[in-house]
């Protein structure tokens, strides 16, 4: 009786291991990214004044020099974390501190520049002050078929006085779009990219145009923390037929 062979399917197994561990991953550093979270990567992050934030760096490779199995990510932060090196575009509005935290002084923009292998990213902060809470309202009440309300989007901080320049959203419907009602908006100069907020206080027209009931949403974005908490208001309308 003849003996099986050992070269059979248990071989080639191990000679595709042996190929995948070779090096089918492209490990040249050609690029970088930088967030606040390991498992959140923005283009733009959002902190407000006092914030202390830790960076996550990762240094990638080419991703279409990859296999499909490979992550594309050559090494971290978080296994090499003297490979990386931080500054900021605009230290007046943050610095980063000793222990590579980003430490947010002041209202504006500013990038965070990570360096590594030769290589950079600027990831974009957007940094406004600290809000406790926000407040929609709408004037007049009760709300009826035919009016046009002002609704009005405040932010308040921790003392509970009103902000002047939080960077909030826009109130929207909470379905986004309704057939309740139209936006008539102020018109506001535009933001320097990349916002996509507007500074508090903000107030637009809302024409109603039927019975039923609507619900208002507004948010203020904030990346940090796990996870990220966004400040956000509802108000719910109801509208009556007159």
């Amino acid at each position: 009786m003849r003996k099986s062979s050992c070269r059979g399917p248990q071989f080639a197994a191990a000679l595709v291991a042996g190929v995948v561990a070779a090096g089918c991953c492209d490990d040249h550093v050609r690029g970088a990214s930088t967030s606040f979270l390991a498992d959140l990567t923005l283009g733009t992050n959002y902190a407000w004044v006092g914030d202390t934030v830790g960076l996550y760096a990762s240094a990638l490779s080419e991703s279409g020099n990859n296999a499909i199995w490979c992550s594309g990510v050559v090494y971290t932060s978080a296994d090499q974390p003297g490979r990386f090196q931080y500054a900021t575009t605009n230290p007046a509005v943050a610095i980063i501190d000793e222990r590579a935290r980003f430490v947010a002084l002041h209202d504006g923009v500013t990038g965070i520049v990570t360096t590594t292998a030769g290589v950079r990213d600027t990831m974009q902060v957007i940094v406004g002050p600290a809000i406790a809470s926000l407040h929609v309202s709408a004037t007049p009440l009760p709300a009826r078929v035919g009016d046009t309300l002002i609704v009005q989007l405040d932010a308040i901080d921790r003392a509970g006085a009103v902000l002047d320049g939080a960077e909030v959203q826009l109130v929207d419907f909470a379905l986004g779009s309704d057939s309740l009602a139209r936006w008539i908006r102020t018109s506001r100069a535009p933001r320097p990219f990349p916002s996509i907020t507007f500074l508090s206080p903000l107030s637009d027209r809302l024409v109603l145009l039927g019975p039923g009931v609507l619900r208002l949403v507004a948010a203020a974005p904030h990346d940090v923390g796990r996870p990220p908490r966004y400040v956000a208001d509802t108000l719910t309308l109801t509208i009556i037929a007159k």
